[in-house]
Parts: structure tokens; sequence; C-alpha cells
């Protein structure tokens, strides 16, 4: 009977080390911020918010820039930005102000039902370490993650002042994804690994700003 607690303890404690490793400190302290002139965006823009709602979001556009100051995660969208087969889309995003925490940005793709309780889609992410990450999303399930965070040397990393600038990229050809940065290839998937027929768009992590221009679709 005196070794049941001993054990126990022992049982416990990967498990608080896994909790605290899976969800630093930095992230549980950062809630989402409120957002002022927020939920008016340009024409034919929609978002769907990880939390909340679009209030909590203020996406503008500056002739061809796009600013987005973030409450809440959330993935940004439009009914006739929508490719099928072949594609290229890229975008150069500038991440504005430096993150309390390792945030991710980018664009988002193979997306369907947006609006809906079937969601589907892809994305290609970076975040201010030099890092780039790739996953799926359906439904409200949790994402399901095609390729782990993995630093390149084509990524740009945040700046002393805060800022990083990275062009992002995706071309689909024939049974090949490539996913660029900079214009160099940073890593390629089959097409069955990803979502690639739909909407696409943006995704732009919580309490971010981020600047979007020079897209090419």
């Amino acid at each position: 009977m005196t070794l049941f607690p001993r054990f126990r303890q022992q049982l416990l404690l990967p498990a608080a080390l896994f909790a605290l490793t899976a969800f630093p400190a930095s992230a549980q302290s950062d809630p989402d911020r409120a957002i002022s002139g927020s939920g008016k965006f340009p024409p034919g823009w929609n978002v769907r918010p990880d939390r909340g709602s679009a209030d909590q979001v203020n996406f503008t556009a500056t002739g061809d820039v796009f600013h987005f100051a973030m409450g809440p995660a959330g993935t940004f969208y439009r009914a006739d930005w929508t490719k099928n087969g072949d594609q290229k889309f890229s975008a150069r995003l500038t991440q504005t102000k430096a993150p309390s925490h390792p945030i991710s940005y980018g664009l988002m793709f193979g997306g369907s039902d947006l609006g809906g309780p079937n969601q589907t889609y892809s994305y290609f992410l970076v975040r201010n370490q030099g890092e780039f990450f790739i996953a799926n999303k359906e439904g409200n399930a949790r994402p399901t993650t095609i390729v782990e965070w993995t630093p390149n040397g084509a990524i740009v990393k945040q700046g002393t002042d805060g800022r990083q600038t990275n062009t992002l990229g995706i071309q689909v050809q024939g049974d090949n994804v490539i996913f660029m940065v900079n214009g160099k290839e940073v890593t390629r998937l089959p097409r069955s690994k990803v979502h690639t027929d739909g909407m696409y768009g943006f995704r732009i992590g919580h309490n971010l700003d981020v600047d979007v221009d020079q897209v090419s679709r």
C-alpha cells in the first residue's frame, strides 16, 4: 500500500511535463486582444474565426495591400477565389509587430464549406523563428499535421524591429504540390496528402498584425 502513492506520482510527472511543453506558459497567458473598428471587411471577404466572432477582427484593404489586425485567429476566404486542378497561388506576407510568443500566419487553400459545419482546407504557414508548417483541417476536429514545424534557410526570420517579410507560394503540378518561400522550394508533397481544389485565401494567427500584398493567383 505504501508504494501506490509513490507510483502514482511517477505516472503523473511525465503527464505534467507534457502539458508544460505542449502548451507554453506564454501562449496560455496571451488571451485574444480587443480590436477597435472590427467586423467590417473589404467587399466579398469572409472570415471563420477560431473563437468568438468576426467583430473581433479588423481586416481592411488599401489599394492592393490587405491589413489584418487579429483578436482570435481566423481563416479568410471569398467565394470567387476558387481553384481546381493545376494551379498557383502566392503572396507576400509581413508581420508588422513582434508577437508575445511564436504565432503563425500564411496561405489557406483547398477550402470548402468554410462557413458551414463541414469545413475543409489545408494551410501553409510560417512563424517568426524561420520555420514552416503544413496541416489539414476537417470539420471541428483538431488540425492534422502534414509537415511539423521545420526550419528552413529560405525563410527570413523576424528582425529586431519585430517585422518579418516572406513570400509564400503554392503550386499544384500534376500529382505534386510544391511549397515555396521567397522563390525557393521548401518541400513538396503528393497531391493526395493535402486539399487542393476549392477556395483559397489566408490564415492569420491570433493577436497578429499582418500586411499582405503582391498577391498572384
